[in-house]
């Protein structure tokens, strides 16, 4: 018997009492494989594969459309900045916070209702903001429609688990390939919807993700019917109860005044000098302690279950870099549309929203090589550690390129180099690195900590970059335009005009020369102000390259075994693996 066996049988089959608890971590008919005997894939499983592609389409475009066409909303809306903030916002906090609880449960007690529940309640919510009258029915969809966002742990998952785990950097590729047409989609496509009507243009996002909804609904209804994940005794109540309510209330209770904090922060009518904003992130990091401490010393058997961090360094490291690279892919789609909307392009037109294309269509050429490379060397640390190191390029390139637009252009296809191994990989080494059964508990919790490491990144950007430019523009403008002749005290008017375009009437002696030397003062002094961003997070990106380094290439699970075939095999004497799950939950304090 091989290696890869054996080890795989530990991991499976409770054959002795020294593996009693590791046994408990098999799926259930996961058991007897050869890790050597090459196997297909089924029709079946190609099915739910398309699923899985379709539905990361859906979320991609759901993260990315509504933001994108912010703008586009909340103008004929009548909303304000503030109001607008929470139309990209509002998602967040119930995001993080169901993506733990739905990977958890899905893993001990089935995926199959979790993932239709989860696409029930998008399509209740893409109705909610399709047919809203005001800003606020518009916030409330994104909201309800943020926890239907907690899915794409699962999403993530499902497909991994039921093909051999030799394929899994070609089943993360194809998946990424299709979030990032979703992304596509959602920049051009709903960009056009609202050119072609500056009224109801914007309904298309929420129509269009309706659509969607209702094809993932139907789908996975119809064609998603996996075998027991485990064997349990316990009723419906008591699978409640079993869960980890005290860490989900921490959890709760730290993340949700975390994140509204930090979308306080970002609002120009707030900022970091409101107590909405340092109050609740004060409230939130401690919250965020208190559930750490729980996890740690209160329960093993939470939603950071100790066995995740049982087999070696590799899933705490994933988590570390996973949280860099958010906050790299949030400075990107943020501070690099900020500058692109701010210096080189008409804000909200299709060639602003076309600056982000090169991020995205890198995929479409590296990844394929990637997963290839992978496939064959069964080596996953060093693209990694490649990766990290594009990202470091590009966050100097994208610093040093000031009011060039075309060479940010160029860098910003550098930095989607990145982007396309990073998030591909590091969930082939969270899956890769964890047992079997807690493989949606961990590609969950991968996601959640990019997102809380994107929201820290961008809100520590916006701090810097606010730093750098809120008393600057005013000041740099002065000396631009008072030896020109302009009278100091319309100041606010003419900063006003060259942020949004509008109330040149109202600023008396105003000249073509005045205006210019205004606006050059202006795009310098925000210039230098990302420049400074950009470098305050060149650190953050080496760091994670030699975390990536200090990975363990999981080349032993890379082999022919499936970690929860959709086919059931009847059960011959010996091969009884199914996990109890009452013993899985059961807690070891």
């Amino acid at each position: 018997m091989s290696k890869a066996h054996i080890q795989h049988f530990e991991h499976q089959m409770p054959t002795t009492e020294a593996h009693e608890e590791i046994g408990r971590l098999a799926v259930a008919n996961a058991a007897q494989q050869d890790p050597d005997g090459q196997t297909s894939i089924s029709p079946r499983a190609w099915v739910v594969i398309a699923l899985c592609a379709l539905a990361l389409l859906q979320n991609t475009f759901f993260s990315i459309a509504p933001a994108v066409c912010a703008y586009a909303i909340a103008t004929p809306l009548g909303a304000t900045a503030g109001e607008r903030i929470w139309i990209v916002n509002g998602p967040g906090i119930p995001s993080v916070i169901a993506g733990p609880i739905m990977g958890i449960f899905s893993d001990i007690y089935g995926r199959r209702y979790v993932v239709i529940f989860a696409f029930l309640i998008y399509c209740i919510a893409s109705i909610v903001a399709m047919t809203a009258s005001g800003i606020n029915g518009v916030i409330a969809g994104q909201v309800l429609g943020g926890i239907g966002y907690g899915v794409p742990g699962l999403i993530y998952a499902i497909p991994s688990e039921i093909v051999p785990t030799v394929y899994r950097a070609w089943v993360q590729t194809g998946l990424n390939f299709s979030a990032s047409v979703g992304g596509i989609v959602a920049l051009m496509g709903m960009g056009a919807a609202t050119k072609a009507d500056l009224t109801n243009g914007w309904r298309w996002v929420f129509r269009t993700l309706l659509i969607m909804d209702g094809l993932l609904l139907l789908g996975f209804t119809a064609f998603y019917h996996p075998p027991p994940r485990t064997e349990t005794r316990a009723t419906w109540l008591e699978k409640v109860k079993s869960l980890d309510w005290i860490g989900y209330f921490l959890l709760v209770a730290g993340l949700a005044p975390l994140l509204m904090g930090f979308s306080w922060s970002a609002d120009p009518d707030k900022g970091w000098h409101d107590p909405h904003s340092y109050a609740c992130v004060a409230v939130g990091f401690a919250g965020l302690l208190a559930c750490l401490l729980w996890e740690w010393k209160g329960t093993s058997r939470g939603f950071l279950d100790h066995r995740l961090f049982e087999q070696g360094r590799n899933f705490p490291l994933a988590c570390f870099v996973i949280a860099v690279e958010g906050a790299l892919f949030f400075l990107t789609n943020n501070i690099y549309s900020a500058e692109v909307n701010g210096l080189w392009s008409t804000p909200g037109t299709l060639a602003a929203n076309a600056h982000l294309l090169p991020f995205y269509c890198a995929l479409f050429v590296i990844a394929p090589v990637m997963a290839w490379y992978v496939t064959k060397h069964k080596d996953v640390k060093w693209p990694l550690c490649a990766a990290f190191l594009c990202f470091s390029a590009a966050i100097i390139g994208f610093a040093m390129s000031g009011t060039n637009g075309k060479m940010a252009l160029g860098f910003n296809a550098v930095a989607g180099v990145g982007f396309s191994v990073i998030l591909i990989l590091v969930t082939c080494v969270v899956q890769l690195s964890t047992p079997p059964l807690l493989i949606a508990a961990s590609t969950s919790l991968t996601i959640v900590i990019r997102t809380i490491g994107g929201n820290v990144g961008y809100a520590i950007a916006a701090a810097i970059y606010g730093s750098l430019s809120n008393t600057q523009i005013p000041e740099n403008i002065l000396k631009a335009v008072i030896p020109l002749g302009f009278n100091p005290q319309y100041l606010g008017q003419l900063i006003g005009f060259l942020m949004s375009g509008q109330g040149l009437e109202a600023i008396p002696g105003v000249s073509g020369p005045i205006l210019g030397a205004a606006s050059a003062a202006l795009k310098e002094t925000e210039a230098h102000a990302y420049k400074i961003t950009w470098f305050s997070f060149l650190p953050g990106a080496i760091i994670a390259a030699i975390g990536c380094a200090l990975l363990k290439n999981p080349k032993e699970r890379m082999n022919w075994l499936v970690d929860a075939p959709l086919e059931v095999k009847p059960a011959g004497r010996g091969e009884e693996a199914g996990v109890d799950t009452d013993s899985v939950l059961q807690e070891k304090m």
